[in-house]
């Protein structure tokens, strides 16, 4: 395992964000970054902001993807006990109301602002996914919904059962355009369609651990457990081990590295053919972000830096 020290490279200029960020959406034309507290920010393909950051609506924004142009989002406050599934313009973001209007009740802060539809959801959302041009939503404790872009549902299924005690929570929805796969906390993935047959189990990630997440490229697929420890496996198969610092922010393939690339917990990590190699950081990375054949990292600072391998 090699472990090397971070030396100060300046990245080409990219706006810094203006508020804490929690993850980002790269869409055509641009990034979206959303902020811990429901922040969102576009960023042109430039690296500029376009207008000022808005808080549409003053939750936590769990999940989003881009259908037709359009975000497809939800939002959840445990405190207030409120979540939200709703399709915003990112041409005409808006601020929100206060949370206190929220937790007043008051009729023009029941929603987030600007929606083109918008539902109160009467359970916690757990994934969001893109597929067949419509999304997969997956409610607590085991409902998947496929919604339409105009937010209709158009079929239902649930999630499969776990293998054993580990848990049956699902930590990732995943579509490669035709084939929906579900993997829940015990390792296992499993083939989940809406025509009405039963899930098919593809198999198990070999750990004793429960899995935290599923990062998917087209060599295989890197299974991140609850104990930091990342396994890339190409079908059933082990390709290599790591073990990480702590939990990631953000993983993804990268082929213009043709690796893994970790945005961790005080690290960058490289997961590639050739081996494994961290940086070591002070601060701890959000996301990695590719455009042009440039990969830039965003830090919990806001700031961007470029990602040495």
């Amino acid at each position: 395992m090699a472990k090397v020290l971070e030396q100060a490279t300046k990245a080409d200029v990219v706006q810094p964000c203006s508020f804490p960020p929690a993850w980002i959406l790269p869409y055509e034309g641009g990034l979206l970054l959303v902020g811990r507290d429901g922040e969102m920010q576009c960023v042109d393909e430039n690296g500029l902001h376009v207008g000022t950051h808005v808080r549409p609506f003053p939750m936590t924004l769990s999940h989003g993807t881009m259908v037709d142009g359009r975000l497809l989002a939800t939002w959840i406050d445990h405190e207030l006990r409120l979540a939200r599934f709703a399709a915003l313009d990112l041409n005409h973001l808006t601020e929100g109301p206060s949370k206190a209007a929220v937790r007043r009740g008051e009729p023009t802060a029941l929603h987030p602002a600007g929606h083109l539809w918008s539902h109160a959801l009467d359970a916690e959302p757990l994934g969001l996914v893109k597929h067949h041009g419509h999304v997969v939503l997956a409610l607590y404790p085991d409902g998947l919904y496929l919604i339409d872009k105009e937010g209709r549902e158009v079929e239902r299924t649930t999630l499969p059962k776990p293998a054993d005690d580990l848990g049956g929570s699902l930590v990732n929805l995943h579509s490669d355009g035709e084939r929906l796969t579900v993997t829940l906390r015990d390792g296992t993935s499993h083939r989940v369609s809406f025509d009405g047959k039963p899930p098919v189990m593809l198999g198990r990630a070999p750990t004793d651990h429960p899995v935290r997440d599923v990062a998917h490229g087209p060599d295989g697929r890197l299974v991140l457990t609850e104990d930091h420890e990342a396994l890339w496996m190409e079908g059933q198969n082990v390709r290599m081990r790591a073990r990480l610092s702590g939990p990631p922010g953000h993983v993804q393939w990268s082929e213009t590295h043709e690796a893994w690339l970790i945005a961790g917990w005080r690290e960058r990590v490289v997961l590639s053919a050739k081996g494994f190699k961290r940086t070591e950081r002070s601060n701890v990375d959000v996301a990695v972000h590719e455009v042009e054949g440039k990969t830039m990292i965003l830090d919990n600072n806001g700031a961007w830096s470029a990602f040495e391998a």
